[in-house]
């Protein structure tokens, strides 16, 4: 090998070094903005703590459970 070919050879594996870690960049980019979009999802919700399951309903609603056999 001559040594414009060991050259050629060094920067083109450099070039896809510094090509993967833009890749990398970019992705934990686009998760950690993922990552956001869901926390303010969740955030969003109200709390179930704070929610009766019958609100609005009528006492005698859900107190009987009708089966057949």
């Amino acid at each position: 090998m001559d040594a414009g070919a060991i050259a050629a050879m060094a920067t083109q594996g450099s070039q896809q070094q510094v090509a993967m870690q833009k890749d990398v960049a970019v992705q934990k980019k686009a998760m950690e903005s993922q990552e956001m979009a869901a926390q303010s999802l969740l955030e969003a919700l109200p709390d179930i703590g704070e929610m009766q399951a019958t609100q609005g309903l009528p006492e005698h609603v859900g107190q009987n459970i009708n089966t057949r056999a």
